[in-house]
């Protein structure tokens, strides 16, 4: 009689729990290191945004607006206005952020070139532009990134955009809403700060910050007249809300700590836990 050797059903649960013991361990590391890896590009990306804002400061004697306002920009299409709540309803274009406007320095002159500074964002001529991924304006830890459909403040579907993981700095405290030109930031509608214009030091004022598209998704191409910048659905904060199109490109500091439960989507908000990432005037990035 031939006997086959083989595994006791005790013999096989030890096992099984060897191995479950060893992937409860091995787990965080992993995503420990996954996480390190998110962030240092992160990083890299601020420092490469930084340094990409020193070039525009060096070829144009200023910083890049927040957006681009002209009262004599032509509209692509009929208006919507609401007169009451509170909105900022008046048109914003042609509304091109400071994304585009660093495009040249950051090795994306091709998609520079396909951009009218004159015509509104929201134009159909611009939907291939405005739908077309920048590698630099994506955290990989961001997992909310793509192309979306931006809604207005009345709730219409608006042209398609990509994402963007990272915002301007308005300033500490401020409406961006109604008031897009009155931050005391580096950015602001229409904004034409120089180097020698920082009175607070270049290493000790904020230039731009992550705000994930998992927290709200706005398009890096700039602001789209009447669109809206919301709490994206899953965000892990504890209410939903909705804000104008100036928010679209802008955040601010000083009404919220950051990454906090009570965000709105004027807050910076990172996915790197309990700190955001900056990159400063002077071109530093540091972790907040």
């Amino acid at each position: 009689m031939v006997r086959r050797r083989g595994f006791t059903l005790i013999e096989l649960l030890v096992v099984i729990a060897i191995i479950a013991v060893l992937v409860g361990l091995l787990l965080p590391a992993v995503q420990k290191v996954r996480e390190a890896a998110n962030r240092t590009k992160c990083s890299n990306n601020l420092k490469q945004i930084g340094l990409a804002l020193h070039n525009y400061h060096d070829t144009n004697g200023r910083f890049p607006p927040g957006y681009l306002y002209s009262p004599d920009a032509p509209a692509p299409a009929a208006l919507f206005f609401d007169r009451g709540g509170g909105h900022l309803i008046s048109p914003q274009r042609p509304g091109w952020g400071w994304a585009a406007f660093l495009l040249p320095f950051i090795e994306q002159e091709p998609l520079y070139q396909q951009i009218d500074m004159t015509q509104a964002v929201e134009s159909p001529q611009f939907d291939t532009v405005r739908t077309t991924p920048v590698n630099m304006y994506i955290c990989p830890a961001d997992n909310g990134v793509g192309v979306f459909g931006p809604l207005t403040i009345f709730n219409k579907w608006m042209p398609s955009a990509f994402t963007n993981s990272y915002a301007a700095c308005y300033g500490a405290e401020g409406i961006i809403n109604t008031h897009p030109d009155k931050g005391n930031g580096m950015f602001s509608r229409n904004s034409r700060w120089r180097m020698d214009d920082v009175a607070d030091g270049t290493s000790s004022t904020l230039a731009i910050g992550e705000r994930g598209a998992f927290f709200t998704k706005t398009p890096w191409a700039g602001v789209m007249t009447l669109g809206s910048a919301r709490t994206t659905p899953g965000a892990p904060v504890f209410a939903s809300y909705v804000e104008d199109c100036p928010v679209m490109v802008m955040a601010r500091i000083g009404r919220h700590t950051l990454n906090d439960v009570y965000s709105q989507p004027y807050d910076f908000f990172s996915p790197h836990g309990q700190v955001v990432l900056f990159v400063f005037v002077d071109g530093h990035v540091q972790p907040i």
